[in-house]
Parts: structure tokens; C-alpha cells; sequence
């Protein structure tokens, strides 16, 4: 496909997101952070997540994969900003761009991807947490009604005027880089706890 017909795929993409989302019905648990922080979400849920933090100041890590590609343009037209490749040990070049960005913004990294396993930690953001001196903080989601993709991730689209519940937990913070492991550990169980109190009720 050629840039032209790419730059209207991507526009009218984020109108649909945009027009979407409206009808999205939001349950924040806990207050949203507004200082600079890193959001650590699953991979499936960066849609919901997508669109309800358009309007802070924030950097996604996204890959530099063909499925990368679908996201980026379309985050960028929503006012994100994005660094591409991945979170590896802090040492990639989309980690040293994470890291000078950290300041002035809230970084969202999804730490099982780009391809999984699936909810499970991998210690690039807790590198990027240390060398950032930015604290994670994990952000999970559950939606009422949805369309589950049979990817890797169980990627998940919120249909019309779903209920969706979102949870941040408490901050994360590493100080040191032999505690490296113990908060790979440490973000694994807040995530797998909190996802499991996020659920919404049924029936």
C-alpha cells in the first residue's frame, strides 16, 4: 500500500477509534496518575488504555514490527508520542529515547510484548524504570462486553458501549540494579493480583 492510501487508512482508523471510545464507559478504580510515571499494561489491552490516556503527555514504546507499524501512526494521530524497537535491559535505542523522555512525560510500556508470552514480565521495563528513576506503575483493564482476536496477546476490542474497569496500582519504585530481578517478580505478582481484582462482575 502506498503512503497516500496508508495516511487515509490511518486517519480514518482514528476517527473510528475516536468516535468508539465515546461511547466507552470508563470505571477508574483508582485516580489515573498525572506526574511522570511508566505504565506497565498487558499487550491486549492497549486499545482501551489507548484512548482514555490521549491526553496526557505520553511516550509509547511500540515495536518495529509490521503489527508495530499499525499502531504507531494511528497513536501518533491520537497526540502520542512513540519510540520504536524495544525495552531490552534499557540498552536499545528506543530505551535510550524512553529515558531522556522520562522527565517530562509518562512512559507506556507493554512488558510482554511484542510477541509474549503472554502476561508475562519481562525485565526491560524494570531497566528502564532504574536508569529513568521513573516508578511503574501497573495499569490493568477488564471490559464487559468485546471482541477477542485469536493473536498471541488475546487482543481485545471493547464494543459499543462497553463497560470498561481500569486499575492503577501502587508505584514501583527500583533503586538499585541488583534489585532488578526481586521487581521483575514483584511487578508479576501486583499485575496478576490486581488483574484478578479488576474483574467486573457478571451475571
Amino acid at each position: 500500500m502506498n503512503k497516500f492510501l496508508m495516511s487515509i487508512v490511518n486517519h480514518i482508523s482514528v476517527l473510528f477509534i475516536k468516535f468508539i471510545g465515546s461511547t466507552w464507559r470508563y470505571n477508574l478504580r483508582t485516580p489515573m496518575p498525572q506526574e511522570p510515571v511508566i505504565y506497565s499494561y498487558w499487550h491486549r489491552n492497549i486499545l482501551p488504555l489507548m484512548y482514555i490516556h490521549r491526553k496526557q503527555k505520553c511516550v509509547l514504546l511500540i515495536s518495529s514490527s509490521k503489527d508495530g507499524d499499525l499502531i504507531a501512526k494511528p497513536a501518533e494521530l491520537m497526540g502520542y508520542k512513540t519510540a520504536r524497537g524495544s525495552s531490552r535491559r534499557g540498552g536499545s535505542a528506543a530505551s535510550r529515547e524512553l529515558i531522556k523522555q522520562a522527565k517530562d512525560n509518562i512512559l507506556a510500556i507493554t512488558p510482554d510484548g511484542p510477541k509474549g508470552p503472554s502476561q508475562k514480565i519481562k525485565d526491560g521495563i524494570i531497566y528502564i524504570s532504574y536508569l529513568s528513576k521513573s516508578p511503574i506503575v501497573p495499569a490493568v483493564v477488564d471490559v464487559q462486553h468485546e471482541k477477542v482476536f485469536k493473536s498471541w496477546d488475546k487482543f481485545r476490542f471493547p464494543l459499543l458501549f462497553s463497560k470498561i474497569n481500569v486499575t492503577y496500582g501502587d508505584r514501583i519504585y527500583v533503586d538499585s540494579k541488583e534489585d532488578i530481578e526481586k521487581k521483575v517478580i514483584e511487578l508479576q505478582n501486583a499485575m496478576d493480583k490486581l488483574t484478578k481484582e479488576n474483574k467486573i462482575k457478571r451475571g
